[in-house]
C-alpha cells in the first residue's frame, strides 16, 4: 500500500505527532512571541518520573520540577499500564524524529540494517536503556537536579544547547539519535530511551507490584535495603522480561486481526516501525513489548484484517482514533489536575528530636504543640536552590522547627512553636528590607526629595517591591525609589519629586493593580499578576537631598584580592574607569562576579568595583598595576569569549556577559 494512503488512513497519529514537532518548533523559537519564556521541560513526563522518585528518596523535588511534570508521569504510567506507550506512538518529539528518519532513508532507497527481534545483537542492545535508567534515576534522586538533561538530545535541541548540558553527552546523543535512527529502525527509541524502558517494564505491571511489595514488606520487617537497590532490580526485572518474555498480557487495547480476513501477504511487517511480526499472528491479540498502538499496521493491511480494539470478536472502525483520542484525554487530565495541587518542593524538620549514637531517640520538643503558618507570595523561593535557602534561614530562628515550600504557587507552610516565637514575629525574621529604584533624579534640576510612606500587606518577598516600583514607574509620575522596612502593615517609603502631588486614592490604584503589563524586548509585554493591598498613607512628609538618594539607592560591587593589595602595596596602582548612567541597570550587577572572575585570571588585575564617582555616574572600575597596561586590560574586557573558573577542575569558556564599546580613562589609584 502507498505510503500516502497510509498517512491519510493513519491521520490521526500523524495529525497528534507533527502538530506536536511543530508546535515546540514554533513555541521554543519564539516564531510566535509569547507573554512567558518558553520552557522545554514544561510536560516532560521522564521529568516528571524522576521528581517523583526524588520526593520518594529524599522527600524533596528537583530544582525546577513542579506537579504539572509529575502528573505528566503518572499519566504515561497510566497509560502503559491501561493501554499502550502511547505517548511514544503519539507524542514524544524524538520518536517522530526517528520515524521521519525512516521516510528519509525508504524515500531515497537506502535499505538500512535490520535488527532481527529476538537475536542476540537486539538482546545486547537493548541492555543500554536500563543502564541508562539506573545513572539517570541514581544521579537525579543524589543531586535533586535532573541529571537527564546533561545528555537528553531533545533538551540540547529545544535550548540551542544553552540549558543545564554537558556538551559532549548531548553530541554524542544526537549522534546516536539520528544515525542511529537512519540506518536501523527507531534505533533510539529501541535500545537507548530510558523513558522506553520503563514503559516497556511497566507494560510488566503485575511483576512490578510483585517488586515493590516484596521490598515494601522487607522493608516493614526491618530490612534497611538502599532505594538504589531496588531502582536496579527494577532494570534488571524489566530488561530480563523485554528479552525473555516479550508478551505482555494485559492491556485493555491491542491491535486484534482476524484469522479469516488475512492473506499473510506481510505488508503489516514491513510498515511496522519496530520490525514486531504481526503476520506471525495465527488470529488474536498482539502482546508485543514494543507496540505502542501506532496503527501502522492496521492502516497498510489491504483486507482490512487487523484492527484495535479491546476483543476479537467487537470489531468497530473507530478503534483506529482510540489510541490518539485517550492520548489527548490523558493529557489534558494530567494538566488539569497537575494544577491542582502541588506536592512540596523540600518538606524539612528540624530540632524536634535527638537521635544519639546508639540510636536512643530524646524528644526535644513535643509535636503537639507545634503550629502552622502560611505565608503566600514568596517569588524568590521558585526552585530546590532557593527552598534550602530559604530553610538555611529559617534553621537560624528560635521556635521554628520545620518548612514545606511550594515554588509552583510561590508559598510555605512553616512550622513553629506558639510558645516560642509568634507569627509576626517569624515574618519579621524572615522579611528582608528592600530598596528598588524607579527612575534617577537629576541633582542639577531638584536638590532634595520628598518622602512619603504608605502602608501595604501581601508584600511578603524581597521581590514584591521592584513589582510595585515597577507599576509606579508605568504611570510616567516622577517617582524615583522605594524603599521598605518591616512592621504590620509593611511600611514603604516613597520618593517623589517635590512637585507632584500624590493622595491616598492614587496610591491605592496603584497598588492594587491586578496585573503587571511590562513591555518586553523585541515587541509585546509581559503580564505578571500581583495581589498587594493597599491600607493606608501616613500623614507626614520629610525631604532628603537628592544626592543621599542616589547613594541610597545604588547598590556597588567590590571584589578585591586580598594577596595582590598586599603585593602591589609599594607600587604605582592605576584605575581603568569606565562611567554610564546604564550601569545602574540590574544586570550589570548580577554580571559584575563574572567580569571579576574572567579579569582575576591576571595576576597584575588587584580589584573590580561598581560604583558611583565623583558626578554620581555608575562607573566600573579596574584596578591594576603593572605588567598591565590601559590597551591589554581593554582587549581582555572586550573579548567574545571570557574564561570562567566554578571550581579548581571546571574552567569554561563561555560568552562575554557584558559588552563595552566606549573606552574608558585612566586613572592613578588614590592610596
Amino acid at each position: 500500500m502507498a505510503k500516502r494512503s497510509i498517512i491519510i488512513k493513519n491521520w490521526p497519529k500523524y495529525l497528534l505527532q507533527w502538530g506536536v514537532l511543530v508546535a515546540l518548533v514554533v513555541f521554543l523559537t519564539g516564531i510566535i512571541p509569547s507573554k512567558e519564556p518558553a520552557d522545554p521541560e514544561a510536560y516532560c513526563p521522564m521529568g516528571g518520573l524522576e521528581a517523583l522518585t526524588t520526593f520518594f528518596v529524599n522527600g524533596s523535588l528537583p530544582c525546577s520540577m513542579s506537579s504539572l511534570q509529575i502528573m505528566m508521569g503518572i499519566m504515561l504510567a497510566a497509560a502503559v499500564v491501561l493501554f499502550s506507550k502511547l505517548f511514544c506512538g503519539y507524542i514524544c518529539p524524538l520518536g517522530t524524529v526517528q520515524d521521519l528518519l525512516i521516510k528519509l532513508r525508504n524515500s531515497i532507497g537506502f535499505k538500512g540494517i535490520t535488527v532481527r527481534n529476538g537475536s542476540a545483537a537486539d538482546a545486547v542492545l537493548r541492555i543500554f536503556k536500563y543502564a541508562l535508567v539506573f545513572w539517570i534515576f541514581y544521579m537525579t534522586a543524589t543531586a535533586s537536579e535532573l541529571f537527564c538533561k546533561n545528555l537528553d538530545p531533545y533538551y540540547a535541541a529545544a535550548t540551542g544547547f544553552q540549558g543545564e548540558i554537558t556538551l559532549w553527552m548531548s553530541i554524542v546523543t544526537i549522534a546516536l539519535l539520528v544515525l542511529g535512527g537512519f540506518f536501523i529502525n527507531m534505533f533510539w527509541c529501541k535500545y537507548l530511551c530510558p523513558l522506553g524502558a520503563i514503559s516497556n517494564s511497566l507494560k510488566f505491571w503485575i511483576w512490578v507490584i510483585v517488586l515493590f511489595g516484596i521490598w515494601w514488606i522487607l522493608d516493614i520487617l526491618g530490612a534497611d535495603i538502599p532505594w538504589w537497590v531496588l531502582l536496579g532490580l527494577f532494570c534488571l526485572m524489566g530488561y530480563l522480561l523485554e528479552i525473555l518474555n516479550r508478551r505482555p498480557k494485559y492491556q485493555i487495547l491491542n491491535v486484534i486481526k482476524t484469522a479469516g480476513s488475512c492473506t499473510h501477504c506481510g505488508i503489516c511487517n514491513k510498515n511496522c516501525p519496530y520490525g514486531i511480526d504481526v503476520d506471525d499472528l495465527a488470529g488474536g491479540r498482539l502482546d508485543a513489548v514494543d507496540c505502542t498502538l501506532c496503527g501502522e499496521c492496521v492502516a497498510s493491511c489491504p483486507t482490512n484484517a487487523l484492527h484495535i480494539g479491546a476483543c476479537q470478536k467487537k470489531k468497530s472502525g473507530f478503534g483506529k482514533y482510540l489510541p490518539a483520542l485517550l492520548t489527548v484525554i490523558l493529557i489534558i487530565l494530567g494538566i488539569w489536575i497537575g494544577n491542582r495541587f502541588e506536592l512540596p518542593t523540600i518538606d524539612e524538620q528540624w530540632g524536634i528530636e535527638q537521635v544519639s549514637e546508639d540510636g536512643t531517640v530524646t524528644q526535644l520538643v513535643d509535636p503537639e504543640s507545634l503550629a502552622e503558618i502560611r505565608i503566600d507570595g514568596l517569588r524568590s523561593v521558585k526552585c530546590y536552590g532557593s527552598s534550602m535557602a530559604f530553610k538555611a534561614k529559617l534553621e537560624k530562628i528560635r521556635g521554628v522547627y520545620g518548612v514545606k515550600t511550594f515554588v509552583n504557587h510561590h508559598y510555605v507552610i512553616i512550622t513553629y512553636n506558639p510558645d516560642e516565637i509568634t507569627p509576626e514575629q517569624i515574618q519579621e525574621n524572615i522579611y528582608v528590607p528592600s530598596k528598588f529604584r524607579v527612575n534617577t533624579p537629576d541633582p542639577a534640576v531638584t536638590d532634595s526629595v520628598k518622602v512619603l510612606t504608605i502602608r501595604t500587606e501581601k508584600m511578603y518577598d524581597k521581590l514584591d517591591l521592584n513589582y510595585l516600583g515597577l507599576q509606579m514607574r508605568l504611570t510616567g509620575k516622577k517617582i524615583y525609589g522605594l524603599t521598605s522596612e518591616f512592621a504590620c502593615p509593611l511600611i514603604v517609603h516613597v520618593y517623589v519629586d517635590p512637585s507632584e502631588n500624590l493622595d491616598k486614592d492614587w496610591f491605592r490604584n496603584v497598588v492594587e493593580m491586578k496585573v503587571l503589563s511590562m513591555p518586553v524586548h523585541g515587541g509585546g509585554t509581559k503580564d505578571t499578576e500581583v495581589d498587594f493591598e493597599f491600607v493606608d498613607m501616613e500623614d507626614s512628609v520629610s525631604y532628603i537631598p537628592t544626592e543621599d538618594l542616589i547613594r541610597m539607592l545604588f547598590t556597588p560591587f567590590k571584589a578585591e584580592f586580598k594577596s595582590r593589595v598586599e603585593k602591589y602595596a609599594d607600587q604605582p596602582q592605576y584605575i581603568y574607569e569606565i562611567a554610564d548612567q546604564d550601569y545602574e541597570k540590574p544586570i550589570i550587577l548580577r554580571n559584575m562576579p563574572y567580569l571579576s572572575n574572567h579579569l582575576s585570571r591576571n595576576e597584575s588585575i588587584i580589584g573590580i568595583y561598581l560604583d558611583l564617582n565623583e558626578d554620581l555616574v555608575p562607573a566600573i572600575r579596574i584596578r591594576y598595576a603593572a605588567p598591565m597596561t590601559e590597551d591589554e586590560l581593554w582587549k581582555q574586557m572586550t573579548m567574545e569569549n571570557w574564561t570562567i573558573t566554578y571550581a579548581k577542575d571546571d574552567v569554561r569558556e563561555v560568552p562575554a556577559k557584558l559588552g563595552f564599546e566606549k573606552k574608558g580613562v585612566v586613572k592613578p589609584f588614590d592610596k
